[in-house]
């Protein structure tokens, strides 16, 4: 289930309010992530210590989306995070447009909403010891609502699903070197206006449209495989990242290319509606530049390649939050509510490999 309402007031949000927004999200995934990740729960809060609210709208470099998994060196970061996250819940719920919360953030509001965390104005520099005793209780529930059994079933089901992603891609991309001494790797991410109207099996529709071009028409033969993976953005829908790997024996470059995938979707696929980001066209950006063209023997260029891969393998919980909307409401009399009633089937996908052909004589030279 979609709120309308909610979901046009993110989209009025501008670009910086909304990462900041983003940003947020990350703070609260990973106070519980470091939570849950106690062995034996020990007390966050101290009355004799000194806290404060990192300013994250001043200085958001403090913190990137990549450390969401990464621990805290010091418990006095993490209830300094703690309260940060505890000031921008409500700000966080005026514009979420999902029925359902991600677990980790649905656990840290429940949580704070029971001990009226909320609603109590305090000083982080100066708490007293029956309110350190509170949010040491909070934080306490939190790690024990982590560890119920349905949750840390969910929570080993998208580790193990990220894992088995990531590993399986990895060795695909070892197979396609073993075929092709070089390929041209490129990056293109596509989607939708913001008017566009959109749904699951429109935008698998343009998927299979999209790996049928690529199979069959761009490039003649150039293109030797794939790897995409479909998600739902909470403000741009549906949207859909892709590598597509060319031969470099027929290719030499992979601007132009990801330029040319990235019109056909906007103009021929969807009719103009559609939206595409050529990453390969910004890649001298990057800091782990794993697109482009990778030999055989660049060990390092390789792991690269796989680094940037990463992304496309993470498992995507909005994408299956939006679709419980299919399975439990599908009845909705509510105007400013969107029921969702497409069964949620592949997110994830690869080419097929070519059929290995042994290579005779010499070896490969660099």
């Amino acid at each position: 289930m979609i709120n309308l309402d909610k979901q046009d007031l993110l989209k009025q949000l501008s670009q910086q309010d909304y990462e900041q927004w983003c940003h947020d999200l990350m703070i609260i995934k990973r106070v519980v992530t470091e939570i849950t990740s106690f062995k034996k729960f020990r007390d966050i809060f101290d009355s004799r210590e000194y806290y404060y609210f990192p300013c994250y709208q001043q200085d958001r470099s403090r913190f990137r989306y990549g450390e969401v998994g990464r621990l805290y060196d010091d418990l006095r970061d993490l209830a300094n995070d703690f309260f940060y996250a505890i000031s921008v819940v409500r700000n966080l719920d005026r514009y979420y447009p999902l029925e359902y919360y991600p677990l980790h953030l649905r656990v840290f509001i429940e949580c704070v909403e029971r001990y009226a965390l909320t609603r109590t104005a305090y000083d982080p520099t100066d708490i007293s010891p029956y309110f350190a005793d509170r949010l040491n209780d909070c934080a306490f529930e939190m790690y024990e609502q982590m560890r119920l059994l349905e949750n840390k079933t969910a929570l080993k089901r998208a580790k193990e699903l990220t894992s088995r992603q990531r590993r399986s891609t990895e060795e695909y991309i070892d197979q396609l070197i073993l075929h092709y001494s070089r390929l041209i790797a490129v990056r293109v991410d596509f989607g939708y206006s913001e008017n566009a109207d959109t749904s699951y099996e429109l935008i698998s529709e343009h998927r299979d449209v999209l790996l049928r071009y690529l199979r069959e028409k761009h490039a003649g033969d150039a293109q030797v495989g794939y790897v995409w993976k479909l998600e739902y953005g909470l403000k741009k829908g549906y949207h859909l990242h892709m590598m597509i790997f060319l031969d470099g024996s027929r290719v030499q470059e992979s601007v132009s290319h990801g330029k040319i995938i990235a019109n056909h979707w906007i103009e021929v696929i969807t009719e103009g509606e559609g939206v595409a980001f050529n990453c390969n066209a910004v890649m001298q950006n990057y800091q782990r530049n794993g697109i482009g063209r990778v030999d055989y023997h660049n060990a390092a260029k390789i792991r690269d390649l796989k680094f940037a891969c990463q992304y496309l393998t993470k498992y995507d919980e909005y994408i299956e939050l939006v679709h419980y909307g299919y399975q439990i409401n599908q009845c909705c009399d509510d105007p400013n509510q969107k029921p969702v009633y497409s069964e949620l089937k592949r997110v994830f996908g690869k080419a097929k490999l070519p059929s290995y052909i042994p290579h005779l004589g010499r070896p490969r030279s660099k």
